[in-house]
């Protein structure tokens, strides 16, 4: 595992906190546009609608199930 961690979409500058509030990715999407822009994030998002965490390891190994 590395230190850093991930908990927000860069480009539209909410967290993955605020973005759960959302009933769905997609709801989340259409609403802010977050994983769209530059997509960096879209796996982590699908991972936190699918767990509800909201904080990731960068290489957290959830993740290729989501790329």
């Amino acid at each position: 595992m590395c230190d850093e961690q991930v908990n927000r979409c860069e480009c539209v500058h909410k967290t993955f906190e605020e973005l759960k509030a959302f009933a769905s990715l997609e709801a989340a999407q259409q609403a802010t546009g977050c994983g769209l822009e530059c997509e960096g994030c879209l796996p982590y998002l699908k991972l936190m609608f699918a767990s509800g965490d909201t904080v990731f390891e960068l290489d957290d190994p959830r993740l290729a199930a989501y790329e």
